[in-house]
C-alpha cells in the first residue's frame, strides 16, 4: 500500500457552534470554513462523556461510555489494545504533540512512539496571535510535518506511514488571544473586552453583558485556532504531503457559555453545548468536489475504527463504525441514537428528531425522581424549549431508550 499519513487535531472545549460550517456567523473562521468545504463534515458528532478521559477512552480504545459515567484511568482498561498499539504492530509510526500533561502521560504509556509534551509558563494575554499558546503548539506540530516531508523525499517508497495526533487544551487552557481580537467582536455601546487569561470554572449568571464578554473571549480563541489551522494546512501542502495525508479536526467536548444559566470548564450538564462537537475529515485527493455532508449520528467511538481502516489495519477489539474508507464516505445509517453519560447517573439521548436529558434524583424512586427534559431536534439548537409534557409519547419513547442504555453493558468488540 502506498504511504498514508493522518493528522488528527483534537481541541478540548471546541463546540460545533463555534465554526462557520456549523452555523456560526459572528466571528470569522476562514481557514476552518475552507477546510470544511474540502472535507466530509459530520453534522452530528455527539460526545459521549463530559470528561476528557471519556473522549480518549472512546477515541483511542473504541470502548463505549460506562453507564454510570465514571471514567477509569486509560491505563486500567484491561487487555484492550490502544489505537497506537494497533498502529505500532502494523509498522505505522504514531506521534502525539500536546500542551496537556495528562494526555502526554497517557500517550506515553499507551504505545505512542513519540510523545512531545509542551509546557508553557504562567499564561498572559498575547500581543499577537503568534505569541499565543495555541500558535506555539501548532508551530511545533508544523515542524514535525516538515520533517515528514523531508523524510519522505529522502526515503521515497521506503518511508513509513505516520499518525500525528495533536491535542490542544484549547478552551480549557489559556484564553490568551490578543485583546484586539476580542474587542473586534464588540460594538461601541458594549462594555470593554475582558482581559481574563484563565477561563472561568463555573460562573452562574444570566447578565447579558457578562455573557457577551465571555462569549467574545471564547470566539477570539476560535479566531486564533482558525489561523493555526490555516498555517498547518499550508505547511502540509508545502511539505508535499497533501495527497497522502488525511486531516481530521474534532472537538473532545464542548464548553458551556451560559445557555442554561452557567458557563465555564466545570459545567458538566449534558446539554448540546457540551455534547455537540465538530468532526471534519479531509481525505487526500481531488477535493474540488467534496464528499456530501453526513447527517448521521456519530460518536468518538467511531474514530479508532475509522483511522484503523484508513491505515488498513485489522482490529478485532474495537467497537464503533468505520466512517470512511479510501475516498468513499460510508452512507448507510450508523446508529439510531447517540448516548452520553455523566456522573451521578445523568444520561442524554440524541436521535435525529429528539434530544432527551435525564438526571437521577435523590428520592426513593431512583431514576423516576430525576429531571426529564425533551427537546425537538434539530430545530431547537440551543435546547431552550423543554416540551416533555407536551409530547408525552415521544418522551416515553426516548425514556425507553435511556433505560435500555442504562441496563446494557458497554460494547468493546
Amino acid at each position: 500500500m502506498p504511504n498514508r499519513h493522518a493528522i488528527v487535531i483534537a481541541v478540548d472545549g471546541l463546540r460545533a457552534s463555534a465554526l462557520g460550517a456549523y452555523g456560526n456567523a459572528w466571528h470569522p473562521t476562514a481557514a476552518l470554513d475552507r477546510l470544511a468545504s474540502e472535507s466530509l463534515l459530520f453534522d452530528w458528532m455527539i460526545a459521549d462523556s463530559p470528561q476528557l478521559a471519556g473522549f480518549y477512552r472512546a477515541a483511542w480504545f473504541g470502548i463505549e461510555t460506562p453507564r454510570d459515567g465514571v471514567e477509569r484511568e486509560l491505563t486500567q482498561l484491561g487487555d484492550v489494545p490502544s489505537l497506537a498499539r494497533y498502529l505500532e504492530s502494523a509498522g505505522i509510526q504514531a506521534a502525539l504533540t500536546t500542551d496537556d500533561q495528562w494526555v502526554a502521560e497517557q500517550a506515553d504509556q499507551l504505545g505512542f512512539g513519540e510523545v512531545l509534551g509542551v509546557e508553557f509558563p504562567e499564561p498572559a494575554t498575547a500581543e499577537a496571535v503568534a505569541d499565543t499558546e495555541l500558535a506555539q503548539l501548532f508551530a511545533i506540530a508544523a515542524d514535525q510535518i516538515e520533517s515528514w516531508g523531508a523524510a519522505d523525499a529522502a526515503a521515497a517508497t521506503d518511508a513509513p506511514s505516520r499518525l500525528l495526533w495533536i491535542h490542544a487544551r484549547g478552551y480549557h487552557g489559556a484564553w490568551d488571544a490578543p485583546i484586539e481580537l476580542r474587542q473586534s467582536l464588540l460594538d461601541e455601546e458594549d462594555p470593554p473586552a475582558l482581559e481574563l487569561v484563565v477561563p472561568p470554572t463555573r460562573l452562574e449568571t444570566r447578565d447579558h453583558d457578562e455573557l457577551l464578554l465571555h462569549r467574545s473571549a471564547y470566539a477570539a480563541q476560535t479566531m486564533v485556532l482558525d489561523q493555526c489551522i490555516g498555517m498547518l494546512l499550508e505547511t502540509l501542502e508545502a511539505a508535499g504531503l497533501t495527497d497522502s495525508t488525511l486531516v481530521a479536526l474534532v472537538g473532545c467536548r464542548g464548553f458551556a457559555l451560559g445557555e442554561h444559566g452557567a458557563l465555564g470548564s466545570d459545567v458538566r450538564d449534558l446539554y448540546g453545548e457540551l455534547t455537540h462537537v465538530p468532526l471534519i475529515v479531509r481525505l487526500p485527493g481531488d477535493n474540488s468536489v467534496p464528499p456530501p455532508r453526513s447527517s448521521e449520528l456519530v460518536q468518538p467511538i467511531d474514530l479508532a475504527p475509522s483511522l484503523l481502516r484508513w491505515f488498513a489495519v485489522a482490529a478485532k477489539q474495537v467497537a464503533g463504525q468505520n466512517l470512511f474508507a479510501g475516498n468513499d464516505a460510508i452512507t448507510s445509517p450508523v446508529r439510531e441514537a447517540a448516548y452520553s453519560a455523566g456522573q451521578s447517573g445523568e444520561v442524554a439521548v440524541r436521535t435525529i428528531s429528539w434530544g432527551l436529558r435525564q438526571t437521577v434524583g435523590n428520592g426513593g424512586d431512583g431514576v423516576a425522581s430525576g429531571v426529564i427534559e425533551l427537546f425537538s431536534k434539530p430545530d431547537d439548537r440551543w435546547e431552550a424549549n423543554e416540551i416533555a409534557d407536551r409530547c408525552p409519547n415521544e418522551a416515553t419513547t426516548m425514556l425507553a431508550l435511556a433505560a435500555k442504555f442504562r441496563c446494557s453493558e458497554p460494547t468493546v468488540a
